[in-house]
């Protein structure tokens, strides 16, 4: 095997391992979002009293790492390709 096929598949699990942290943030994103539907249940007249505002902050956290896990997904994909 030459170098450049084994930098291939390293890629290649580099990419696998991106899409499964994208696998996992999607179900934390879900998860966050099953929290706030609990806790905006405890009083839904005032959800700003139950719901902490670190959720939300969590929430955007996340969904900037999701754009920038797919961000270098591309990239690594792309030089992948290229070789």
């Amino acid at each position: 095997m030459s170098a450049v096929d084994e930098l291939i598949q390293a890629l290649q699990r580099v990419a696998e391992h991106l899409e499964e942290a994208g696998v996992h943030l999607a179900t934390s994103r879900a998860a966050l979002a099953e929290a706030e539907q609990a806790l905006v249940k405890l009083d839904p007249e005032h959800p700003e009293t139950v719901v902490p505002p670190g959720l939300h902050r969590a929430d955007d956290q996340i969904e900037r790492t999701q754009a920038m896990i797919e961000h270098i997904l591309d990239t690594v994909r792309d030089f992948a390709t290229r070789l």
